[in-house]
C-alpha cells in the first residue's frame, strides 16, 4: 500500500510507525553485512585466544574467535574496529537525519492538506484544583475563554472511572449471590 493511501486509511501515526520499523532495517541490515564482511574475518584470522589459553586458565568457545577478544593487545587490527565504529555511527546518524526530515515533511504536508480539526491542537490539562462553586468542566472552560478567547474551541473532561468500575462489579456480584 502506498504511503499516501496508508495515511488516508489509517492515519499519519500508522505511517510513521511503519517508517520506524523500516528505519531499523535501513540501519541494521547494512551494519550487519559490513560487520560480517569486515570485522568477523579480521577477528577470526587471529589466534590470541589460543595463545591465552596456553598461558592462563581461560575458557573460550568457538564463537569467541569471531569477537574482538581474539585480537591481541596493541594490534593494528584494532583500527579496523575503530573505523567501523565510526562508520556505523555516521551511517546511523545519516539514516536518522533523513528519516526525521521525511517524517517532518509528511507531518507538515498532512497538516496543511486537511482542514483544521480540534484534535490537531489538543492540550491535556491535569490536576485542576477543585472549586466548591464550579465543576471542573466549568473551571477549565472559564480559564481558556478568559486567557485564550480567540483560540478556544471546546473541552472534554475525562475522569478516572476505575473505582466506579470496581464498585459496579462488586454490586453485580452481590446481586448474583442474592
Amino acid at each position: 500500500m502506498p504511503e499516501p493511501e496508508l495515511i488516508d486509511h489509517a492515519g499519519l501515526d500508522s505511517a510513521v510507525y511503519l517508517r520506524i520499523y523500516l528505519m531499523g532495517l535501513k540501519i541494521f541490515v547494512p551494519i550487519t553485512f559490513l560487520a560480517w564482511a569486515i570485522l568477523v574475518p579480521v577477528n577470526y584470522t587471529n589466534n590470541a585466544l589460543e595463545a591465552v589459553k596456553m598461558v592462563a586458565n581461560v575458557t573460550a568457545s568457538d564463537i569467541d574467535k569471531l569477537s574482538i577478544s581474539n585480537i591481541p593487545l596493541k594490534s593494528q587490527r584494532f583500527w579496523t574496529h575503530i573505523v567501523m565504529a565510526y562508520a556505523f555511527t555516521f551511517w546511523t546518524c545519516y539514516v536518522l537525519l533523513r528519516e526525521y526530515e521525511k517524517v517532518a515533511s509528511m507531518r507538515l504536508q498532512f497538516l496543511s492538506s486537511e482542514r483544521r480539526r480540534p484534535d490537531q491542537f489538543t492540550v491535556l490539562v491535569r490536576n485542576v484544583p477543585p472549586d466548591p462553586d464550579e465543576s471542573v468542566s466549568e473551571l477549565v472552560e472559564h480559564f481558556f475563554l478568559v486567557n485564550h478567547p480567540d483560540h478556544y474551541l471546546t473541552q472534554q473532561v475525562v475522569c478516572n472511572a476505575n473505582k466506579l468500575a470496581s464498585l459496579v462489579k462488586y454490586q453485580e456480584k452481590n446481586e448474583e449471590l442474592a
